[in-house]
C-alpha cells in the first residue's frame, strides 16, 4: 500500500468540496460531501497512476513538506481571490499496492 496527501477545499457557496493529490499534478476532483469527495479522488489517483503506468514516464513526485506546504498555500492564495474564509484540510488516502506499483 502506499498513502498520498491530499487537500480539500470546503465551498461555501455549495456545501461541497474540491480537492487535490499535489504528489499527483492534475488529480482533482469534487464531491457533495468530504467522504463523497475522498472516494472520488481515490478513483482520480487510481485512474492516474493507471494512465502513469500505461507508457507515461510520468510517477508521483516525493511528497516532501514543501510540496503539501506549496499546495496548500495555493488554495489559500485562491480562496482569498474568492473572498472564501481561509480554511483548507489535508487528509491521507491509501492506495492499494497493486495501483500503486
Amino acid at each position: 500500500m502506499r498513502t498520498f496527501t491530499v487537500v480539500l477545499s470546503p465551498d461555501p457557496e455549495t456545501g461541497g468540496y474540491s480537492v487535490t493529490c499535489p504528489a499527483m499534478p492534475g488529480a482533482v476532483s469534487q464531491g457533495e460531501s468530504r467522504e463523497e469527495t475522498l472516494r472520488n479522488i481515490q478513483e482520480a489517483m487510481e485512474l492516474w497512476l493507471e494512465v502513469s503506468s500505461d507508457g507515461s514516464a510520468e510517477t508521483p513526485l516525493p511528497e516532501t513538506p514543501d510540496l503539501i506546504a506549496g499546495e496548500v498555500a495555493w488554495v489559500l492564495g485562491w480562496r482569498a481571490e474568492e473572498g472564501w474564509p481561509l480554511v483548507v484540510e489535508t487528509a491521507t488516502i491509501t492506495l492499494p499496492t497493486a495501483v500503486a506499483a
